[in-house]
């Protein structure tokens, strides 16, 4: 079955409810903020549209954008509106007294220091590009940082911001397909497959498994090379100077309450890969339901636990609230805006963000305990005592 045998989208109203809506969708801040972005043109420049995450929203005064690169720098003001470039993000945090900051480089050798000197400076709220950190000591590091200041950190998973995640719950909750019991994810699978997969596609996959099926409690993986396990000697530098990684072939199952169970899985595909892979499924004891990762997914159901491959009518198309992209702006900025505004009442309201930091650290200890499982050769408890890269080279585990 492919997505274009499947039926034309309909509306879906949940009982008792006149649209799907999405929490953050409607959550009110008040009062005003002062807000600035962090990049580095050449190294991790602003991913998936952070420096434009704070346009257009009341009440947000995007004053300033600091990047060392001048050409960059530049064409970040453009594109945000901001009226004022400063070389130094050091310089932008101690002259103009921020409320509100995005730290928006891709690459993750950056988001601590960064994060923590946001804090430091008086920040009330920090967005931060995923995924969080490069090992868990230092996404420990930077939440301490913030928890001790009060200072509410939320990590740009835009799928939480997204209409067909919110649908979902709402038919899990409503029974629609039972008893959940099975989570399966795939990201790409392009030429990033395997370990650089894992680490910039997984954090999305494993933070939505986190929102539908709650903490896992253990993971068993396998990580390959070239169709053999793979051992220290295979861990190299990540893209995105994102720490260490290993592999081009991961199967990495997880344990939830209730007998729920996870399932990742990414490789090298002979096709290429592509978005179009970055998908889950989610299953219970009366049905399927599946959705892509992006703004506009619809969801798919079947009332079959197991799909039938000869039986495609079984599907229909559900679709959620529209969520429209503003001219000029890129696929993530809807999401990003949810996010943004439900981190600002979040700050009022002195609670958590629909998308924390501690939700983001949680999402990295999945991927990194692919590895600790691994090399283990046993499935690993979670959370993991371990906080250091489980490839860094340490005594109980050899080439």
């Amino acid at each position: 079955m492919t997505r274009l045998e499947t039926p034309a989208p309909t509306a879906y109203t949940p009982p008792g409810s006149h649209t799907a809506t999405y929490p953050g969708a409607i959550a009110r801040h008040t009062r005003s903020y002062r807000a600035g972005v962090i990049g580095h043109t050449g190294r991790g420049n602003y991913g998936h549209g952070l420096d434009t995450a704070f346009v257009a929203i009341p009440g947000v005064d995007l004053v300033a954008v600091a990047d060392p690169v001048d050409a960059g720098r530049q064409a970040a003001l453009a594109r945000s509106g901001a009226p004022r470039g400063y070389a130094s993000y050091q310089d932008v945090l101690a002259q103009e007294r921020l409320d509100l900051v995005a730290v928006g480089p891709y690459d993750l050798d950056q988001h601590e220091e960064m994060v923590a000197a946001a804090a430091r400076a008086g920040a009330k709220a920090i967005y931060c590009e995923k995924p969080i950190a490069r090992s868990l000591d230092e996404a420990d590091r930077m939440l301490a940082e913030c928890d001790a200041r009060g200072v509410k950190l939320a990590v740009a998973h835009q799928n939480r911001g997204t209409p067909a995640p919110r649908l979902v719950q709402t038919l899990i909750a409503a029974g629609k397909i039972g008893r959940l019991r099975r989570l399966r994810a795939w990201p790409k699978q392009d030429s990033r497959g395997g370990g650089l997969d894992l680490l910039v596609h997984g954090t999305h996959m494993f933070d939505l498994m986190r929102l539908f099926a709650g903490d896992p409690r253990w993971c068993h993986a396998r990580v390959m090379c070239d169709g053999r396990d793979a051992t220290l000697a295979a861990a190299r530098p990540a893209g995105y100077a994102g720490g260490l990684m290993a592999g081009d072939d991961i199967i990495a199952e997880y344990g939830f309450d209730s007998g729920v169970t996870g399932h990742f899985e990414s490789m090298l595909s002979d096709d290429g890969g592509g978005t179009p892979y970055l998908r889950m499924e989610i299953s219970g004891s009366g049905g399927t339901l599946a959705l892509w990762s992006g703004v506009d997914s619809p969801v798919y159901y079947s009332p079959r636990s197991y799909p039938l491959p000869d039986q495609p009518e079984d599907w229909q198309c559900l679709q959620p609230e529209e969520m429209p992209i503003p001219a000029g702006m890129g696929r993530q900025h809807p999401g990003n805006q949810v996010l943004v505004r439900d981190l600002l009442a979040a700050v009022e309201e002195d609670r958590p963000p629909h998308s924390s930091g501690h939700d983001a650290r949680a999402a990295l200890e999945m991927i990194l305990a692919v590895y600790e499982s691994h090399l283990s050769g046993a499935r690993v408890a979670l959370p993991m005592d371990r906080r250091t890269h489980p490839l860094e080279e340490r005594e109980n585990h050899t080439p």
